[in-house]
């Protein structure tokens, strides 16, 4: 290392001439408030230019330019400071500088640094002469004890972050020897500790060493579990239990019972818990405690669902008994569609995953192309599989009244099974870049069971994002097929249609599907305008599709939206494809997307509509 003769700064250079012709000024007499004012809004800003000393540091890597000025204690210190302390600061920075190239495999590292003058301040310029770096020419990994054939160490040996060949980086050794230990506490290996980690270098030859040999000891067990609780029975909250004692400990397992018991809507707080206090014998005693909820709540809100605000109310009594069952109680309302929801759980032998459900509904819905009113009666069995799809069983009975254009009304009673699954994988966003969901429906109404005629329905829903750097992309398909004798039995729900903020937009909600002219024999009423005899009734088969194009603004929750629908309903395969387009903007709120589209439709009248909804992507 060179260091120059210090450069001595007397006084008056650490302070420009403006920041003196401002003091005297306020020292002055001011001849009106409004040059006070703009005094003392200049006045710091001179102050706070002439306290940033210039560190100027060139050659090498900027990882080594920008890890030597980390380590400079000298880069901290104002323009203020003595020139006694200066010097001190220089003569200690040999050290600094020389940690920071070898943290970085620069072992040989050659410098000149010297102090200089600069208009206001004091600066430092280093010129540095770096030389070959160390590279890792050796990496020794080695798991003894009985971890050692366990697998949550695999990633150790599969993805060290240290490759053979590499520039030397004692900060990515010292990540990797972290990793052991988080590894080793997070699956109950207590007593893990290093019988070898070291590097060996030779300067010489330019190389690196590295050898890591772990003793994990022996993998600690589940001991005794502690719960406290006040609202349900032992038995009831023991059935959520990930684990038992006698178990291999795992963190994971305490991380998924905690927040399978928040998620119950039971409890306030859920705290799970190893008591590392009390270890003996390989065994972990668990401490749980549970904070009960308010057993009954009320809520008020307000949504958007098919173009149309909605107030939402409900109820719900979040534990009846301590059995865990409960009772929710909904009401949703629109100007052109109530819905009314009640039900009972029973949650069963893995209440986390497996419940009854006993309900009853009422729902009215009153579009272009219909108006409905129905009943609901029934039950459902719902179990979430180890491979995460959610199985639905259910048998509803359903007493319907609606009326389809001008058609006579149709009064139905129908007794319908259906099983459907469900699943979602997503990245947990409110604005996802990565995921899928998919929805499978089967149900029917066999005549031979009660039901007023019999049919058979499958219902399939999809969607798919996928971020990239410069936008998401989003694909979105539905198919519906229905297998009846007779179409014209099928009351509105049982029917499919087209058109909407979630199927096709730039058309009214449900206003696509096959038409009839109404003075058909069905035809009730005076006779019309032949012109408009066309009416939409609905179809048994559906086939939408959806491509958008999404790209956010940096640091920005705002988004711009590009996309294309097609889609319609039929009575049998040969779909009139109805096509739209547009663009729109969405705001990502905690609860997920606030759409705005304005879509253009492509076929009959070619009409542009406004769409807004709201809610997860996924």
């Amino acid at each position: 290392m060179k260091i120059p003769g210090l450069l001595s700064l007397p006084p008056s250079k650490l302070f420009s001439g403006g920041f003196l012709h401002l003091w005297r000024a306020a020292c002055a007499p001011l001849s009106s408030l409004l040059l006070l004012s703009l005094l003392l809004v200049v006045l710091p800003a001179g102050a706070a230019r002439a306290a940033e000393p210039e560190i100027d540091i060139e050659g090498g890597t900027k990882a080594l330019r920008d890890n030597i000025r980390l380590h400079l204690s000298l880069a901290e210190e104002s323009c203020s400071s003595p020139l006694w302390r200066l010097n001190s600061l220089l003569n200690d920075s040999e050290a600094q500088i020389k940690a920071a190239a070898q943290a970085l495999g620069f072992y040989e590292l050659e410098y000149e640094a010297k102090l200089v003058r600069n208009k206001d301040c004091w600066g430092l310029n280093i010129q540095l002469t770096p030389g070959e770096p160390i590279l890792v020419t050796e990496l020794r990994i080695e798991i003894l004890g009985e971890g050692s054939n366990d697998p949550i160490f695999k990633p150790l040996y599969d993805k060290p972050g240290i490759k053979l060949g590499n520039r030397l980086n004692h900060g990515r050794y010292e990540t990797l020897k972290a990793r052991f230990a988080t590894l080793a506490s997070l699956h109950g290996y207590f007593d893990a500790e290093f019988v070898q980690s070291q590097i060996a270098i030779n300067v010489g030859q330019k190389s690196a060493a590295i050898a890591l040999v772990y003793d994990t000891g022996k993998r600690y067990r589940i001991g005794a579990i502690s719960l406290k609780h006040g609202i349900l029975d032992q038995d009831f909250l023991e059935r959520y239990y990930t684990f038992r004692s006698g178990d291999y400990y795992d963190t994971d397992e305490l991380l998924e019972l905690k927040n399978l018991y928040n998620a119950s809507n039971y409890f306030a707080v859920a705290s799970v818990a190893p008591d590392l206090r009390a270890l003996d014998g390989q065994q972990v005693p668990i401490n749980i405690e549970l904070e009960e909820r308010k057993r009954r709540a009320y809520s008020l809100g307000a949504g958007i669902e098919n173009d149309e605000p909605r107030l939402l109310l409900g109820f719900e009594d979040r534990y009846l008994n301590r059995r865990g069952h409960r009772f929710d109680a909904d009401l949703a309302l629109a100007e052109n569609k109530t819905a009314a929801l009640a039900t009972y759980t029973i949650p069963l032998r893995r209440p986390a995953y497996e419940f009854l459900r006993f309900y009853t509904g009422y729902d009215k819905e009153d579009t272009v192309t219909s108006l409905s009113k129905k009943y609901t009666y029934g039950s459902s069995y719902t179990y979430y599989q180890d491979n995460k799809w959610l199985q639905t069983y259910a048998l509803d009975y359903v007493q319907e009244e609606s009326v389809i254009g001008r058609m006579a009304p149709i009064n139905t009673n129908l007794i319908i099974p259906s099983v459907s699954f469900l699943r979602t994988q997503t990245d947990g966003a409110p604005y996802p870049l990565s995921g899928w969901s998919a929805l499978g429906r089967i149900s029917g109404s066999p005549k031979s069971i009660g039901s007023d005629f019999s049919f058979a329905q499958f219902y399939g829903r999809a969607k798919y994002v996928k971020g990239f750097s410069y936008g998401r992309l989003l694909l979105r398909a539905e198919l519906g097929l229905t297998e009846t004798d007779n179409v014209d039995q099928l009351p509105a729900s049982v029917r499919f249609f087209a058109g909407g903020d979630a199927s096709v937009r730039g058309y009214e909600y449900k206003s696509l599907g096959p038409t009839r002219n109404i003075y058909g024999k069905d035809f009730v009423g005076p006779l019309e305008d032949p012109a408009a005899a066309e009416e939409v009734i609905g179809g048994n088969n559906l086939l939408v599709t959806s491509i958008e194009y999404d790209y956010r603004f940096e640091d920005s929750n705002w988004v711009a939206a590009l996309f294309y629908d097609q889609g319609n309903a039929a009575d049998d395969t040969n779909i009139d494809f109805k096509r739209s387009a547009g663009l729109g903007v969405r705001w990502i709120s905690p609860i997920g997307p606030i759409r705005i589209d304005l879509a253009r439709a492509l076929d009959d009248e070619k009409s542009w509509m406004w769409h807004i909804s709201m809610g997860p992507d996924l």
